[in-house]
């Protein structure tokens, strides 16, 4: 029997996860019910209650994948606006999940940001343990509304649900734009617009020593799959546990570009948590999942698709 043989819902459906989504289920023949920007803006009821009333009553599965999040040092100054958006998104499709859509599991993704920072391996027992970063306070506070907000309205109303937090995530359709650029698809982009202009060198900011969680979109998603698969009404760390440095990211980029650049260490730039790494054992264990996508490999895969390609037209 098929994954999805049934629609499934994908929020957020011309994002960069969400886009990804519908191709993987598209190329598949999974039916889907893609609903994305034109249908309005989340953070009014009435708009997502419409949204929820026009899909299919007989959904499995509901992907929620907006986010309204910032990355950098913007997000000091808009904490509480990422706070308020995202928390009205969330309790919204909350809502209108426990209403309109009662028979679908709502499967969500989740953000590492949410964990506190440590200099171990993070597992899920640290969920609600410690502060988070202080640049991502208020987006990790509605990540933290979204994850118990599940496991409420689950116990109350008998709802299916799974909350996945990712790793850093990368390829086709990322953001590439200041501010909303993750790290990886940043130094994809720029690094693809440096070799362009025949630069012999990569600006990094912050420290080429800084640890984290890294996936491919595709590989991503099937970790997605394989935790849906085997658990229900928890959340649950889907990394491969094989962090990276950013150094190691670097160099991986260099070797897929063919470019024997330099790297450069820019003084005063924006530095997150110096070492963040989730412990994904459990999930590990119990799906025996393991990424397919190499780095060198996915930079390639990244470069030969939106947005990278068009970096060096633009």
């Amino acid at each position: 029997m098929p994954y999805a043989d049934s629609p499934t819902i994908i929020l957020g459906a011309d994002g960069f996860i969400g886009r990804n989504l519908v191709e993987y289920w598209r190329q598949r023949g999974w039916p889907c019910h893609a609903i994305g920007r034109s249908a309005g803006d989340f953070t009014d009821f009435a708009v997502v209650e419409r949204a929820f009333k026009n899909a299919p009553a007989v959904a499995s599965r509901i992907l929620h994948a907006i986010t309204k999040q910032r990355t950098g040092a913007i997000q000091y100054q808009i904490q509480g606006e990422l706070l308020a958006d995202n928390s009205r998104i969330h309790l919204n499709v909350l809502e209108a999940w426990r209403r309109y859509q009662p028979q679908a599991k709502l499967i969500t993704l989740g953000s590492s940001c949410v964990y506190a920072e440590s200099d171990k391996p993070i597992p899920e027992s640290a969920f609600r343990q410690g502060v988070p970063h202080p640049s991502v306070r208020g987006y990790a506070l509605a990540k933290e509304t979204l994850a118990v907000g599940q496991e409420v309205y689950g116990s109350q109303y008998g709802l299916s649900w799974l909350h996945c937090i990712l790793a850093t995530v990368y390829g086709p359709h990322a953001h590439v734009e200041e501010h909303r650029s993750h790290f990886m698809a940043a130094l994809i982009s720029r690094a693809v617009a440096a070799k362009a202009a025949g630069e012999d060198h990569l600006d990094v900011w912050g420290s080429l020593e800084t640890v984290r969680d890294l996936l491919y979109v595709g590989d991503q998603i099937e970790a997605m799959i394989a935790a849906d698969q085997a658990f229900n009404n928890t959340i649950i760390n889907i990394t491969a546990n094989q962090p990276v440095t950013i150094g190691t990211c670097v160099r991986s980029i260099f070797e897929a570009l063919d470019w024997p650049a330099a790297i450069s260490t820019p003084s005063g730039s924006f530095q997150g948590a110096a070492y963040k790494t989730l412990d994904s054992s459990r999930f590990l264990t119990e799906t025996g999942w393991h990424p397919k996508v190499d780095i060198v490999q996915g930079v390639r895969l990244s470069v030969e698709s939106a947005p990278f390609k068009e970096v060096v037209t633009s």
